[in-house]
């Protein structure tokens, strides 16, 4: 085991402890943790939910081993921060839960804002190249941008995949410091999965002011997207490309749509803020992301993180 081996969560305030982590990246390495972490020590976890808990597979799983956490920690307090309102609704039968998207915690400083006028691309789509996330929707836009590296295990079906795109533009990977620019080339995002969380791209593309073609889904991440920066297309080819098509030639201020996305964000990051600040006692940074699944420095994991034992 590597001296800097350290499990999935992000350590916000040291006394008291307030961990941030994602729910089945806790609750599917419960046993790491028990040991990791001194046998009856007091501590809040801020769970934030990666898939949709609308499913009810997934409520239930989510609810079975929250029991099974809560017995193997019982001097600990879990709070999920949901990311759309029905899983409040499904979670708040069982568990401590808020409605805080995990996009809320995004730091808009990290995104240039778009310039108006014409772009370089006439869509974004920014997603893994797996099968939840529709590429095949996608087939017919014009002049697209691709950004998306793909698992091993699924290395046939993004040759498959990726061959339906002759005339796009991929990327398999961006590094996060240069993502927002990469945004600002196009005139709008695509959001194609019909169940997944909040889609942290999704936050992104409103950040960076560039309007969305959305499918129906479940997972949150309409929550925080401007009414007026999103279209809603049908789960055929022909109706993304067709909403894409009224993007590229519809005018909208991108400062608007930033400011339209921070309008319903914001709220939802200052409940948490204010949760965290008062189990703290003082005023905790709440930094981009809270720092999970984020690529991290090795002095912030050694003042932040929790070594695997």
């Amino acid at each position: 085991m590597s001296f800097f081996d350290y499990l999935p969560c992000y350590v916000l305030n040291h006394s008291p402890k307030i961990i941030a982590a994602f729910e089945m990246d806790f609750l599917r390495n419960l046993s790491a943790f028990q040991r990791a972490i001194p046998k009856g020590e007091k501590f809040t976890l801020l769970l934030q939910l990666g898939w949709s808990a609308e499913l009810p597979e997934v409520a239930a799983e989510l609810k079975s081993r929250l029991a099974e956490a809560e017995n193997a920690f019982p001097e600990a307090r879990f709070i999920i921060l949901a990311n759309a309102p029905g899983e409040v609704e499904i979670l708040k039968t069982f568990c401590e839960v808020y409605l805080a998207s995990h996009n809320a915690f995004l730091d808009p400083a990290r995104y240039p804002l778009a310039k108006t006028g014409k772009r370089k691309f006439d869509a974004l789509y920014i997603a893994r190249i797996t099968p939840f996330k529709r590429h095949e929707l996608a087939v017919k836009v014009k002049n697209l941008h691709l950004i998306g590296n793909y698992s091993e295990k699924e290395k046939e079906y993004f040759t498959q995949t990726i061959a339906r795109f002759p005339d796009a533009v991929w990327s398999q990977k961006v590094t996060s410091f240069f993502i927002g620019r990469k945004i600002c080339e196009a005139a709008c995002g695509l959001a194609l999965s019909a169940v997944e969380g909040a889609m942290f791209s999704c936050g992104e593309y409103s950040l960076c002011g560039v309007p969305v073609v959305n499918t129906r889904n479940k997972g949150g991440r309409d929550t925080l997207l401007p009414d007026f920066a999103v279209r809603y297309a049908e789960d055929t080819p022909e109706s993304v490309a067709e909403n894409v098509e009224y993007w590229v030639n519809a005018s909208v201020d991108p400062a608007e749509i930033r400011e339209g996305f921070l309008r319903l964000a914001l709220p939802q990051k200052a409940l948490v803020q204010d949760l965290v600040n008062s189990i703290a006692g003082k005023n905790v940074t709440l930094p981009h992301k809270l720092n999970i699944r984020c690529r991290l420095l090795p002095h912030t994991k050694l003042l932040h993180g929790i070594r695997r034992k």
